[in-house]
């Protein structure tokens, strides 16, 4: 109950999911606090938040209920996945997973998944994440890449109908180009050999976003392909340039449990994004137009 509430801070989210009254979750706790002789929780009438002291105590209990699902598993010969896993993940491969997640409850139906989902790069400033997906290149310990995701360019019909469809790179900067990048200055575009400096109406940290303001007509963007195929596919977005090489992105997850052993709940979540990520061929079959 401690740690199932210090997960989900709310006694009544705790009382149904164990079954009990709310309580009778709330003398648990009570008994637990008298227990140890410390304050595991402040109380207020908005918030439920964890003392430093429960800080510490939910590290052990934590380790320990690890510990009792891993001899569980090795006993009975499978991988009993239980727990929370909490997942950094950018904005594009954060929709792309959560679509697929049945997949995954349906094979570990003792699991539950909070996605932090954010467009950033590199380390995220929740120190509380059990895997956090990266744009960047798997380098060093507690790294694993995932692949590399392709991007495009696209803009509407409506935008292109009035400004006309660049046939080279270079065009590009006489176009309205909406961007996106987690830097205080934008990051050049590189297309094909050239590292171009674009500019537009609007630039933001979310790719979300970006997508739907060039869906809008507001200008070209440079997007990941997971995010922009089923629009070309149906017919409101269209790919700019298909000749012109443009670098992919490369993905990696990082994950705090170096030196030690990764649990079984997350192991499984680190499997799964792995298994699950955007397959290139597929994608190219999705970005084509139909017929």
């Amino acid at each position: 109950m401690f740690v199932r509430l210090a997960e989900q801070p709310s006694f009544s989210a705790v009382a149904r999911h164990v079954g009990q009254s709310h309580t009778t979750v709330a003398r648990s706790i009570g008994e637990l606090e008298a227990h140890f002789g410390v304050l595991l929780f402040q109380r207020s009438t908005r918030r439920l938040a964890l003392t430093r002291d429960g800080e510490r105590l939910l590290a052990h209990a934590t380790t320990i209920i690890e510990q009792v699902d891993q001899a569980e598993a090795e006993l009975a010969g499978t991988v009993a996945a239980r727990g929370l896993v909490r997942v950094g993940i950018t904005t594009a491969l954060g929709l792309h997973y959560a679509e697929r997640l049945g997949e995954l409850r349906a094979a570990h139906p003792h699991l539950s998944i909070d996605f932090i989902i954010a467009d950033w790069r590199n380390d995220a400033a929740d120190p509380g994440l059990d895997l956090r997906v990266r744009i960047d290149e798997a380098e060093g310990e507690g790294l694993r890449k995932l692949g590399d995701t392709p991007r495009l360019l696209v803009a509407a019909p409506r935008y292109l109908a009035v400004r006309g469809v660049p046939q080279t790179a270079s065009e590009l900067t006489d176009h309205d180009c909406i961007t996106y990048g987690y830097e205080a200055r934008p990051t050049p575009w590189e297309i094909g050999d050239q590292r171009l400096h674009v500019t537009g109406y609007l630039r933001t940290n979310s790719s979300e976003a970006a997508m739907r303001a060039v869906r809008g007509g507001l200008g070209i963007g440079l997007l990941p392909q997971i995010q922009v195929g089923e629009d070309i596919a149906r017919g409101l977005l269209v790919p700019l340039l298909p000749d012109i090489a443009v670098p992919p992105v490369p993905v990696s997850v990082a994950h705090p449990f170096i030196g030690m052993r990764m649990p079984v709940r997350v192991q499984v979540v680190l499997e799964f994004l792995a298994s699950a990520f955007p397959d290139a061929d597929r994608m190219a079959q999705s970005a084509r137009p139909l017929a």
